[in-house]
């Protein structure tokens, strides 16, 4: 019976992750096939921003919460879900000024109404969304996924084949389905601010800070070193080069379900594994990690040596987007090597190691705008799509020092009965009366992200 339950709470959130992954190609695919390069461009630079946003109040409210409430404290939650909503909508202020900048540095001043209310919106319902996943109610949180994610599948259908479909119009669409999602998950929540909340802001915003800001750096980094591709694309020849790389990310990206999946289980496994040192997670960990290549590599194979007919069956045949076949295969190579890194890094967060991520992440950051800027100038969209391989490799190479360093570290540790370190004990999602040593978040614990492999994303919600 135990096992029938831990089985259906990792189900739950797994389908519900296939909504969102589901949702999110369909949607930008329409989009793809309906925008002209220059309108789909600038869908891309301002959902890239919008996800950076996102990953701010992912990192500084979400994650802390769902560490910091305990499902059988009704109180505790019940404050935590006030505070979070409290400094969400004040959070939505600065990030409102943000996306009207963006509007104007992209020339399309006319969205910026439209921007900051699908914003707010989308993040009310993620806080039900998230409200429903600390209470453990993974399943019923799909139902609203569905009215969200699918929702807006239709109304864009139906806007194109009225001839209707326009950036605007399809920022109104998103809004509509996400504002009837906020509803049904805000009454499945039963969610009402508490009284005292207010006086529990600066404590709690404090609690949120201490544990959400190493996470805050993480995502970032790996947001940044993609986005930067984007905007001096933008930069140097305006939005339709943005429009074909994000064109190319839209196929690579149908990975981020199972690299999504993969890592968080990677998550739990090495997580309750790091009492035996980190040798053993590792040696727990790495048949999973292994379980996901056979798959990656023949997808992203099949990218490699199809590309023309893969694009056509995705775009049509007569599609702009047809002729990126070499971006397109470069962007598989840069896929393979960002999986073993984020699988890698995802066990980084498991021993409690997310300062190691963060490095990691940092050094591609870092590496990206030296080796993108001489690239883009002299080869365009390939030019960005080699420094995205670049920057992926340098990941790998500092991924690969710091891993053997750790594992011969406590592999010393072990040898000379030092006692090893131990992370302070969290409630596991799998288990709420169980400890296990609490993880950073991993950058691949949604599928809302910043068209990298790592975070979650084709670009979308």
């Amino acid at each position: 019976m135990l096992a029938r339950v831990r089985a259906a709470r990792i189900a739950w959130p797994l389908i519900d992750q296939g909504v969102a992954s589901l949702g999110n190609f369909l949607f930008t695919i329409a989009l793809a096939r309906t925008l002209p390069p220059q309108e789909y461009g600038a869908f891309a630079l301002l959902f890239g921003i919008l996800m950076i946003l996102y990953t701010v109040m992912a990192s500084v409210l979400f994650y802390p919460m769902s560490v910091l409430a305990d499902p059988a404290d009704r109180g505790r939650i019940g404050e935590l879900m006030s505070v979070s909503f409290i400094l969400l909508v004040g959070l939505c202020v600065p990030a409102g000024l943000v996306l009207a900048v963006t509007a104007f540095l992209i020339g399309r001043p006319d969205l910026i109404a439209a921007l900051l209310v699908y914003f707010f919106v989308w993040q009310v319902q993620e806080a039900f969304r998230r409200y429903l996943f600390v209470e453990l109610r993974f399943g019923a949180a799909v139902p609203g996924e569905i009215v969200s994610y699918m929702g807006q599948i239709l109304i864009a259908l139906w806007l194109a084949l009225r001839g209707d479909l326009t950036l605007e119009t399809a920022l109104y669409a998103m809004t509509v389905t996400s504002a009837a999602a906020a509803v049904l998950q805000g009454i499945q929540v039963g969610f009402s601010l508490r009284r005292h909340a207010m006086t529990r802001i600066r404590a709690v915003a404090l609690d949120f800070w201490r544990l959400g800001g190493w996470a805050l750096a993480n995502n970032l980094c790996a947001a940044l070193r993609v986005q930067f591709l984007f905007w001096f694309l933008a930069a140097l020849s305006g939005a339709a080069l943005p429009a074909l790389l994000q064109a190319g990310f839209n196929i690579v990206n149908l990975l981020n379900p199972l690299m999504i999946g993969l890592g968080n289980v990677i998550l739990q496994v090495s997580s309750r594994a790091h009492a035996g040192g980190k040798a053993e997670a590792w040696r727990a960990t790495h048949p999973l990690a292994l379980s996901g290549m056979p798959i990656v590599i023949v997808f992203l194979a099949a990218i490699v040596a199809f590309p023309h007919e893969v694009l056509g069956l995705i775009y049509g045949a007569h599609s702009p987007y047809v002729d990126i076949a070499t971006p397109v295969r470069l962007l598989a190579i840069a896929a393979l090597a960002a999986f073993v890194t984020d699988i890698v890094c995802a066990y980084f967060h498991g021993v409690s190691q997310a300062k190691q991520a963060l490095i990691v992440n940092a050094a591609g950051a870092v590496a990206t705008i030296p080796i993108a800027i001489p690239l883009i100038i002299g080869f365009g969209l390939n030019g960005a799509c080699i420094a995205l391989c670049l920057a992926n490799a340098v990941r790998l190479v500092v991924l690969h020092l710091l891993f053997t360093r750790m594992i011969a570290a406590d592999t010393a540790d072990a040898s000379s009965g030092r006692v090893r370190d131990q992370a302070v004990p969290a409630r596991s999602a799998d288990d709420p009366g169980e400890a296990m040593p609490a993880p950073e978040p991993i950058p691949v614990g949604d599928d809302r992200d910043t068209g990298d492999f790592s975070r979650a994303t084709a670009l979308g919600r």
